[in-house]
């Protein structure tokens, strides 16, 4: 009886698993469908905005990249895009957590099937996209000579953001389905979120400002803060991060994952109504 009971489950988690991929390229297949470029539009997406940044907060107003781990290297493009790539990935992952939820209501109504699943796939689909412009950057890095062990730390640096990013994304795309109003509040507080982290300007531009206003070092406590500079330090300065600031981020990461797995199980037996 246990063994039949144990065989239905993990028939159960394989038929979920398979259901993640099968939403994970849907999504993929579906992103690019009709364009010429295709998946040339996943790197000239982040190209475009990081050519834009460049020109005005490195050209036009002048913000000074610090010297890079090789002792060399001071590009302020290489270094926005280094910090570009963790905000695309989080914020790939909370928005398309929202319009999964919303997009798989048709077949919700129809079928019954984990509500969590269309919620993954959309997030595996963003960490495939992620993953391109990583490589892109390690490309760059490699070519301008700035490569150190600490370059292969990253992955495991993504994997948590994917953690916390993911966790956010279940609570957002609850919430969303019964009061689509989120979606819109989201927009607006990623907006803000994105220029409250130092990815177009060092971090020291803030920290220069503790001494005289001891009360904006809560300014690290933004999670997202800890990961755009955990991501410079890695790859751009070549140096590991403070004991402090992994452990933050890796309590951070898991908690906000196993909040956000909690809230959505507790609140999505119905979800299907509010879809």
């Amino acid at each position: 009886m246990h063994d039949h009971h144990m065989a239905g489950k993990a028939r159960q988690h394989q038929a979920n698993l398979n259901l993640v991929r099968n939403f994970a390229s849907r999504e993929l297949k579906g992103r690019f469908k009709g364009s010429w470029l295709g998946w040339g539009w996943s790197l000239l997406n982040p190209l475009a905005s990081l050519a834009v940044y460049a020109l005005i907060f490195g050209f036009f107003l002048k913000f000074q990249a610090p010297v890079a781990g090789n002792g060399s290297l001071q590009n302020f493009a290489i270094y926005l895009f280094t910090g570009l790539v963790i905000w695309n990935l989080f914020f790939g992952v909370v928005t398309s957590s929202m319009g999964a939820l919303v997009g798989a209501g048709p077949l919700l109504k129809k079928i019954h099937f984990p509500p969590w699943t269309p919620i993954v796939g959309s997030g595996l689909a963003v960490l495939t996209q992620a993953g391109i412009e990583i490589g892109l950057l390690f490309v760059v890095y490699l070519l301008v000579g700035n490569i150190s062990w600490t370059t292969f730390l990253v992955p495991v640096l993504i994997v948590l953001l994917g953690a916390f990013s993911l966790g956010l994304g279940l609570v957002l795309a609850l919430w969303n389905a019964k009061l689509r109003d989120v979606n819109y509040l989201t927009s607006v507080a990623l907006n803000l979120a994105f220029y409250s982290c130092p990815i177009i300007y060092p971090i020291s531009l803030v920290e220069q400002n503790y001494a005289t206003h001891p009360w904006l070092q809560i300014y690290e406590l933004n999670p997202l803060v800890q990961f755009v500079q955990a991501m410079k330090d890695l790859m751009y300065s070549l140096q590991m991060p403070s004991l402090a600031s992994i452990t933050y981020l890796i309590v951070v990461s898991l908690g906000t994952l196993a909040l956000g797995m909690w809230v959505f199980v507790r609140g999505s037996r119905d979800v299907s109504d509010d879809l």
